[in-house]
């Protein structure tokens, strides 16, 4: 097998799955027969194969867990809120993040702008991987696909009539700009740090067909982004400094305990010195994506779902708890049953819907993977308008023990297909429940309100999520130029999402990490002292109790954290 899959990597005839081998190889062939593989480390690998068919039962006998998951993006003096400016100003700290580099997995970066430049004009930017580009030979990345746009390279495009022509990497959303410049933009939190940006190509029509997912929908296939990780984490050790890592992309695929493969990676990256990771917590209160029982009462649990005009299918997923047994039926809005379907092995099932024309896949799984828990996966395939009922059964004794349910994130499916009886709890967004990570909810610095779409904790077993907050609504940052705007600009503009409080923390974050590396005060700081740190100088409301499911252990406020550290 051959390392570097270029050939498969933008081909849609290959489905990447994502493999946990724990370096054993044989289980690997054995059950993928890769035409390539690609290792992200000794636990992880992507596995390149052609299946028989681009059908759901084909897929699906591959595991769950293999298939990536699909992540979308997370969408004023914050330097006063959050206590930044008087750090800076203390004769004995005066932080901007020198020597501390801090990594973005996005939309890209506007690498022309002013706020990414030294006062010379030069770049702050190390380092470009645009994963989109075919690239071969020269500039090629080392992971198979993308190029790989160094400091260097860069510079040459700014010294350039025509910077395009060297560095051929837009940010066409603006959403990677944006919180490059809140974090570390000649404005933001950490103005002088050095930045590397990872642009993610779109996932492929095949993982978004399954998923069914629309075309025009940012959505970033869970291997690119672990791929993206490594390369953030590499590129810190060649240039020898502490890096942050800022992720403003999330998911509700998974279990929402924590134990997702990108999750279960970032946990061990967070054991390395030097290291800061922080994630958005999500914008799914309000969109009425989870539903919650914490039991099934009587002979069972109806869960409405209220499916929008023109939306054209969805995906669902159920989990219980081990070592309970579910039983579930699909009702249509006419009233037509398909079930009772016991989840007492690993089967797919479907039926299409006389009267509606609706295809319903339910695929159940007695222990999945990563949770040891059982699920259940509904597939809706040109679900008609109307309330479609899940019926859920407890069997045996276990049937008091309760489930959740998750709709995809609202960016990924009609607006107007929702629970009818929704939870607001339980709503972070993977990787956000990982335990080792610094998860951020966001609030309106203004009025000191919890945003009103920040994700709500805790994880689906009670882990304490979201960890801080930081300010989310109306963010000031750098607007990304299109094609034709070379000019040097200042355009500013105003952002609001969790997203945006992860880019506020992440900068914050800078300023510990060259307290603590740069000026070699705390060489063997780790994200959970990190998060200690952070945690310990929080701003709380009095009579509020924390830690609670918006706020965390509270608002971030970095003069206060490192005033603890005085102490």
């Amino acid at each position: 097998m051959d390392d570097f899959c270029s050939d498969y990597i933008y081909s849609d005839e290959y489905f990447s799955f994502l493999v946990k081998y724990d370096n054993d190889m044989n289980r690997v062939d054995d059950i993928f027969n890769p035409a390539c593989v690609s290792r992200i480390n000794n636990r992880f690998l992507v596995a390149y194969t052609k299946p028989a068919s681009m059908n759901i039962n084909e897929i699906l006998k591959y595991g769950y867990a293999s298939i990536p998951k699909c992540y979308g993006l997370m969408d004023s003096d914050v330097l006063q809120v959050i206590g930044a400016d008087r750090i800076r100003n203390l004769p004995g700290l005066g932080f901007a993040g020198e020597g501390v580099l801090i990594g973005f997995v996005d939309t890209g970066i506007d690498f022309i702008s002013d706020a990414f430049r030294n006062p010379d004009g030069t770049t702050r930017i190390s380092s470009i991987w645009d994963q989109n580009q075919e690239v071969y030979g020269q500039g090629a990345s080392a992971y198979g696909y993308g190029a790989i746009f160094t400091e260097e390279k860069i510079n040459e495009a700014l010294a350039s009539d025509n910077p395009y022509s060297i560095v051929p990497s837009l940010d066409e959303d603006g959403h990677g700009t944006f919180i490059a410049s809140v974090a570390s933009g000649s404005e933001g939190i950490s103005p002088k740090s050095d930045i590397i940006m990872v642009k993610l190509k779109q996932a492929k029509s095949f993982l978004r067909q399954f998923y069914l997912i629309p075309d025009e929908v940012n959505c970033y296939s869970e291997d690119d982004i672990m791929f993206a990780i490594k390369y953030l984490v590499e590129q810190a050790a060649v240039l020898g400094k502490p890096l942050v890592i800022c992720l403003g992309i999330g998911t509700n695929q998974g279990g929402h305990t924590g134990n997702t493969y990108i999750e279960t990676y970032l946990n061990a990256i967070t054991q390395l010195r030097g290291i800061g990771v922080c994630v958005s917590a999500g914008n799914e209160t309000g969109f009425g994506t989870h539903f919650h029982a914490s039991e099934v009462s009587g002979d069972s649990e109806d869960m409405e779902i209220s499916v929008g005009s023109n939306d054209k299918g969805f995906t669902l997923e159920l989990w219980g708890k081990a070592p309970g047994i579910l039983n579930v039926s699909v009702i249509s809005p006419t009233g037509e049953v398909f079930g009772n379907i016991s989840a007492v092995k690993s089967t797919t099932y479907s039926r299409t819907f006389l009267y509606e024309g609706t295809t319903v896949y339910v695929e159940t799984t007695v222990v999945e993977g990563t949770t040891g828990d059982p699920m259940v996966l509904f597939r809706f395939e040109n679900p008609t308008e109307g309330v479609w009922i899940i019926r859920v059964k407890g069997e045996g004794s276990t049937a008091q023990l309760g489930f959740d349910a998750w709709l995809p994130i609202h960016g990924f499916n009609n607006s107007d297909t929702k629970f009818v009886s929704p939870s607001p709890d339980t709503t972070i967004c993977s990787p956000g429940n990982a335990r080792g990570i610094i998860t951020v909810a966001g609030y309106d610095y203004r009025t000191n309100a919890i945003y009103v779409n920040s994700s709500r904790g805790y994880t689906r077993m009670d882990g304490i999520k979201p960890d801080i907050a930081a300010p989310a609504v109306d963010v000031q940052g750098v607007f990304a130029r299109r094609m034709d705007g070379l000019t040097s600009g200042g355009l500013y503009i105003r952002r609001s999402g969790t997203s945006i409080a992860s880019a506020v923390t992440a900068g914050g974050i800078a300023l510990i990490l060259q307290w603590a590396v740069v000026e070699n005060n705390y060489i063997d700081v780790t994200n959970e002292s990190i998060k200690r740190i952070l945690m310990t100088g929080a701003r709380r409301t009095t009579g509020m109790a924390y830690p609670n499911r918006q706020w965390g252990y509270g608002a971030i406020d970095l003069y206060e954290s490192f005033n603890a550290l005085r102490r």
